[in-house]
């Protein structure tokens, strides 16, 4: 089955058209790329802050998301950093770009069913690197669950990356 990866439209950038079309094209990549990690773990792309430099990205724990003692994977409490953390970096570039470092604190545990609100906030956009903070709030226990400090290539300074 063939991939589909959306690619922003960057020429709008700043404005609420740009917010809703990005965040309706990870939606629909999403539903198009139903075996990879990212659409496994199910987000829901919640909303794009242009002004703050944040994305809002959700998600429910499910029960293969599990370890042995049956709260959530570190792993996949990364996973969903990470990717809130990419698609973060995506929205104020337009170029997706691999991930160089990402350092993750893990805080309190994450159970079945538990509501999550994943926040990527853009601390530095470089030429070369952005470094973005992740933070992961557990709206079903009301605690922070997990915080990572991520930093990922920009692709805009090498587009012929991103072909």
């Amino acid at each position: 089955m063939e991939k589909h990866y959306f690619r922003p439209d960057i020429s709008t950038a700043g404005t609420a058209e740009y917010a809703e079309a990005f965040l309706q094209g990870l939606r629909d990549e999403r539903k198009a790329n139903i075996n990879d990690v990212n659409s496994m773990i199910d987000p829901i792309y919640d909303s794009l802050d242009w002004e703050n430099r944040t994305m809002t990205v959700k998600f429910i724990a499910k029960e293969w998301e599990l370890n042995r003692v049956g709260v959530m994977h570190g792993g996949i409490t990364a996973t969903m950093l990470d990717h809130t953390g990419g698609c973060t970096a995506c929205a104020f570039t337009g170029y997706w770009t691999p991930t160089i470092d990402e350092t993750v604190k893990f805080i309190s545990q994450i159970n079945l069913g538990d509501k999550l609100t994943c926040t990527g906030h853009i601390i530095h956009l470089g030429k070369r690197f952005i470094t973005l903070e992740v933070t992961m709030f557990n709206e079903t226990s009301g605690r922070l669950a997990a915080q990572a400090l991520c930093t990922f290539a920009n692709g805009a300074s090498n587009s012929s990356a991103n072909k």
